[in-house]
């Protein structure tokens, strides 16, 4: 496995990236950060109440930071917030320190992962599907421009994390 590079997992809410993330760092020995939870712990307040508080472009420039330090880690998993990707400058400093890996899921698969949206201010107040449904078209160009691409579909997360594995050893023979 190469070193120092960090395995990056992006993608929309509901598609595993603390879960697999956490798997990933656990079987590698290498350190696990969640980017929304340290952006909770740098600013001492719940994502709810940031984005209530001071909206979604505040909230983007602490992901912003966040990102910028989590990278700097030498052999880390990342797991991204799902809209770290709409921030160019994100996208760019992840493949610059990383491998981008897009935890694809199906939409039908991320409506029943996240359930009624609770605690996800990007679905507050609205039918969580259709949400999804947005939020997914409006990113898949950002999500597509990962290094590896893995379909989560019909998988329990340790699969994920082995797909990743076998994928992120093949990246780096080619």
């Amino acid at each position: 496995m190469a070193s120092g590079k960090c395995l990056i997992l992006i993608g929309p809410m509901g598609s595993g990236k603390t879960t697999v993330g956490s798997l990933l760092a656990k079987e590698l020995g290498w350190v696990f950060l969640d980017t929304d939870r340290l952006i909770v712990e740098e600013s001492g307040m719940p994502i709810p109440e940031i984005f209530t508080r001071y909206g979604e472009e505040y909230f983007r420039r602490l992901e912003t930071a966040v990102i910028a330090k989590a990278v700097s880690q030498k052999e880390a998993v990342i797991a991204t917030g799902g809209g770290a990707v709409t921030v160019p400058a994100n996208l760019q400093c992840m493949k610059d320190h990383g491998v981008v890996i897009y935890l694809k899921t199906s939409l039908q698969e991320l409506a029943r992962r996240v359930g009624s949206g609770e605690g996800r201010p990007l679905l507050a107040g609205r039918d969580p599907f259709s949400a999804l449904q947005t939020l997914l078209e409006e990113r898949e160009s950002q999500y597509s421009q990962s290094d590896l691409v893995i379909c989560t579909d019909g998988l329990i997360p340790g699969e994920v994390a082995q797909r990743i594995l076998a994928e992120y050893q093949n990246f780096f023979r080619e």
